[in-house]
C-alpha cells in the first residue's frame, strides 16, 4: 500500500487540503471540531507528514527539545519520575500530529560548565522551540541563557512569572497544596508532616508556602513537622522515617509529590503501621501507581499529558512568524480522594 498523503487525510476528515495544513501547523483558524476531524483522520491513516519536503518549503525544521534535568546523586530520576515521563508523552503525541520530530535533552544539574552547555544547547539551529522541564524552569543560570537569546520557549511548572519568557504550562501549586492540607484539617488531623521537592523547583516552594500558610491559619504549623525531598521515592522513605521517630508523630503526612508520598508508606507498612488507621498519608501528581497501589492514595491531580501537549502545541504554533501563539492559562487542579487518608484515630 502506498504511504498516505494529506490528500487522503483532507478526504477522510471532509476537508480541504488547505485545512489539514493549517491544523497541523498549529494555526488557531480552524474550530476544535476540525482539528478533532483531522487529527482523527491522521491516527486512522496513520499519516506522517514529509519533513524534508516541508523544510526546504518553509524556514522551519520541525524539530522541538524537550529539556529535563538531571542530577548525580540522585542517578536517571528524571528518566524514571512518572510525572516527567508524562510530560514527554503529552509532548511527543502533538508533536508527531503536527509533523514535529521531539529531540529529548537532558540536562546535568550540578555542573561547573552548565551555562556554557545549556548556550550550546539553546543556540541549536536546527531546533524550532525548547520545552523546558520542571527544575530547569527556574534555574537562574538557565533562563539567563534564555533571556539572552530570541527563541521560542515553553516553560513547565515555574515558580515566578518573567515578563521576558512569559509561555508556562502548570497548575496553580499554590492553591493545590493549600486545598489538600485543608483536606487533612477537615478530617481532624492537627499534627501533619510535610515532604517538600527540592529547593530549584519553583513549584516546591509554592506548595510549601501554601502548607505554611494553611496550617499557620489554623495555629498548629510546627516547623519540627517540615522535610525536605527530591521528589524520589526514596527520599521519602527517608524523610518519612525522621517524621515517625518523633516523640510526638505525625497523624497525617503530606508529600509534595507522589512518589515521595509512596516512599512514606512503604516505610509505614514495614514499621507495622496501618494506613490511615495509624497514619494518613497525601502526595500531588495522580500518577499511575497512585492508584495501582494499596491503600490508594489520595492525591491532587493535574493533567500531565494535556499539559505536555499543549507545551509542544504552543511550540508550533509559535514556529510559525504569522501566527500568534494561544494564550497558555493554569491547567485545572483536582483533589482525589482515596483509601490513604482518614479522620486520626488519636
Amino acid at each position: 500500500m502506498s504511504k498516505p498523503t494529506i490528500h487522503d487525510v483532507a478526504r477522510v476528515a471532509g476537508v480541504s487540503i488547505k485545512t489539514v495544513s493549517r491544523v497541523l501547523n498549529g494555526e488557531p483558524k480552524a474550530s476544535q471540531a476540525t482539528r478533532e476531524r483531522v487529527m482523527a483522520a491522521v491516527a486512522s491513516l496513520d499519516y506522517s507528514p514529509n519533513l524534508s519536503a516541508r523544510s526546504l518549503s518553509a524556514s522551519r525544521n520541525f524539530m522541538m527539545a524537550f529539556l529535563f534535568g538531571t542530577y548525580p546523586d540522585v542517578p536517571n530520576v528524571s528518566l524514571q519520575n512518572e510525572y516527567i515521563a508524562g510530560l514527554q508523552v503529552g509532548a511527543v503525541t502533538a508533536a508527531r500530529a503536527a509533523g514535529f520530530h521531539l529531540l529529548v535533552e537532558p540536562v546535568e544539574m550540578v555542573d561547573d560548565k552548565f551555562a556554557e552547555r545549556a548556550a550550546r544547547i539553546i543556540a541549536m539551529p536546527a531546533v524550532d522551540g525548547f520545552l523546558i522541564m520542571p527544575g530547569l524552569a527556574d534555574d537562574p543560570r538557565l533562563l539567563g541563557v534564555l533571556t539572552e537569546r530570541r527563541g521560542h520557549y515553553v516553560r513547565v511548572s515555574p515558580g515566578v512569572e518573567l515578563p521576558e519568557l512569559p509561555a508556562m504550562v502548570r497548575i496553580d501549586d499554590y492553591r493545590a497544596a493549600a486545598d489538600m492540607t485543608r483536606h487533612l484539617l477537615e478530617l481532624g488531623h492537627r499534627r501533619i508532616g510535610f515532604i517538600g521537592g527540592r529547593a530549584n523547583f519553583g513549584s516546591a516552594e509554592l506548595r510549601l508556602q501554601a502548607f505554611r500558610d494553611v496550617t499557620s491559619a489554623a495555629g498548629v504549623f510546627d516547623p519540627a513537622l517540615v522535610r525536605n525531598g527530591d521528589y524520589t521515592r526514596e527520599s521519602g522513605r527517608t524523610a518519612g522515617r525522621e517524621l515517625l521517630a518523633l516523640a510526638d508523630q505525625p497523624t497525617a503526612i503530606f508529600a509534595a509529590n507522589d512518589s515521595m508520598a509512596i516512599g512514606v508508606m512503604a516505610l509505614a507498612q514495614q514499621q507495622g503501621l496501618s494506613v490511615p488507621k495509624d497514619l494518613s498519608i497525601a502526595g500531588i501528581d495522580d500518577i499511575s501507581m497512585a492508584s495501582a497501589i494499596w491503600p490508594s492514595l489520595t492525591t491532587v491531580r493535574q493533567p500531565i499529558i494535556a499539559m505536555g501537549a499543549a507545551a509542544a502545541g504552543y511550540i508550533v504554533a509559535a514556529s510559525r512568524s504569522d501566527v500568534t501563539p494561544p494564550a497558555l492559562p493554569f491547567f485545572a487542579h483536582e483533589l482525589i480522594i482515596r483509601e490513604s487518608t482518614a479522620p486520626p484515630a488519636r
